[in-house]
């Protein structure tokens, strides 16, 4: 039998014969819920900062796989959900994110608790949770430190505590982690504004409030001010043509045709340079973007990455008028992938239903990738002349989210293989929802 990787994850622990800082076996269920929400919260406070795994139908002791199928107190996904949201009162209203996966094993079924990793640590409750196999105290840190859960009648001593909490500030990653962190807290972030320098210019740079080590800073890339105003070229130029395909469903670049990329976002940890990238700025420079992964292929953003955080940062603290619209637009067109984890799955799936990813190894569409394919349908805009089509079609486009348009000009020369590109895109999108939704549904079951 061919296992998954997550399958094959958990038969590594149990030939491990051991227990471990984020992995428990159970023979069963749990008989009670007190002991179950102990174990829940002691595997989201583990130290080992990562996803945890109560696996039942394991015997504890010996490590024979036993199976869940007669097990009494069974629960599914829903029935733990319910039990963390509805009966404690959590502290800071932070509730553990778990779900409940069933897997086969040695043609066993095995139920596995995944509890996902979390920065905000640690979790406890706000009152004393007094039922069956209780009570679990309010205020006490339970945690999992190596093979063992901390007891209900006690906490947990002040250095693994202080270490929680230290995780929910950042304090215990490096520069770049800790940037990742505080770029997430988008609201922390101030702008400085700087004297004239020697051009005239008025330079600026954002800070982040609480460890004003971390600072942003937009460039115009070792550009005289003179030269950066002769590289605005309009958007229509054979020079940009599909590669930059996303912005041609944004309705304001067909008539507001600037585009420059002279500008450059950095990111610093002191005087360490952590990411930089260029901006595309369109719509008169109120709208600048940070281009996806591999626009030359199949673009995508990474949600935990430098270049997906600052991306949500220059909308959130740099563009100004209509660029919330530009936004919406580019996430219509280019996937958003939760880690490079589910990118590469999700590739995987696609390509196992036809879809050819390497343009350069000449790989074609077929199988079902090309029927989604077919059935994609981009708009064109024909209002270039008429004065009030900009207003009626963003209206069209504000009230319709499944709408995509091609906003480029009729005269580009790379016009249909922009199409094709939003095609393209916008398959991913509606795709990668429904892969989503066909996983959730398959872990549920």
């Amino acid at each position: 039998m061919e296992y998954t990787d997550f399958e094959n994850e958990i038969i590594g622990l149990i030939d491990c014969k051991t227990e471990g800082n984020y992995w428990d076996f159970k023979r069963e269920w749990h008989s009670n819920n007190a002991d179950l929400l102990h174990d829940i919260i002691c595997m989201a406070n583990s130290l080992a900062n990562r996803d945890g795994y109560i696996i039942i139908g394991v015997e504890d002791k010996t490590f024979t796989v036993c199976g869940v199928d007669q097990t009494v107190n069974r629960k599914n996904q829903q029935n733990v959900i319910d039990l963390l949201r509805q009966k404690p009162k959590w502290a800071g209203g932070y509730i553990p994110e778990v779900y409940v996966k069933t897997i086969v094993i040695y043609e066993k079924e095995l139920d596995v608790i995944v509890v996902k990793q979390s920065d905000n640590t640690p979790f406890y409750l706000l009152e004393d949770y007094k039922n069956e196999g209780g009570p679990l105290f309010k205020g006490a840190i339970y945690i999992r430190k190596g093979d063992s859960n901390t007891p209900k009648t006690s906490t947990a001593d002040i250095y693994d505590t202080e270490m929680l909490w230290k995780r929910r500030f950042g304090l215990l990653y490096n520069p770049s982690q800790r940037a990742k962190h505080y770029l997430k807290d988008c609201d922390n972030w101030e702008m400085v504004d700087g004297d004239a320098d020697k051009e005239g210019v008025n330079r600026f740079f954002f800070y982040y409030k609480p460890d004003p080590d971390y600072t942003i800073h937009i460039v115009d890339s070792g550009i005289e001010e003179l030269e950066i105003a002769r590289k605005v070229i309009d958007i229509n130029d054979n020079s940009i043509g599909s590669f930059s395909y996303y912005l041609f469903a944004f309705c304001n670049v067909s008539y507001h045709t600037d585009y420059s990329d002279t500008r450059e976002v950095r990111l610093f940890y002191k005087d360490i340079p952590l990411f930089s990238s260029y901006l595309e700025c369109i719509d008169e420079g109120r709208t600048q973007i940070i281009p996806p992964e591999l626009p030359e292929v199949d673009a995508y953003y990474i949600e935990d990455s430098f270049r997906y955080l600052i991306f949500q940062f220059v909308f959130s603290h740099i563009c100004r008028n209509y660029s919330k619209e530009a936004q919406e637009m580019i996430y219509r067109v280019v996937p958003v992938y939760y880690n490079q984890r589910e990118h590469d799955e999700f590739l995987e799936y696609v390509k196992a239903r036809g879809y050819g990813i390497h343009k350069i190894l000449g790989e074609k569409i077929k199988g079902e990738a090309l029927e989604r394919l077919q059935k994609i349908e981009i708009g064109r805009y024909e209002g270039f002349n008429v004065p009030t089509a900009a207003k009626i079609v963003t209206n069209e486009l504000n009230g319709n989210s499944n709408l995509v348009i091609n906003f480029a000009r009729p005269e580009n020369v790379e016009y249909g293989l922009i199409t094709e590109r939003l095609k393209r895109g916008k398959m991913f999108v509606d795709w990668l929802k429904e892969w989503r939704n066909i996983e959730e549904k398959v872990v549920k079951e």
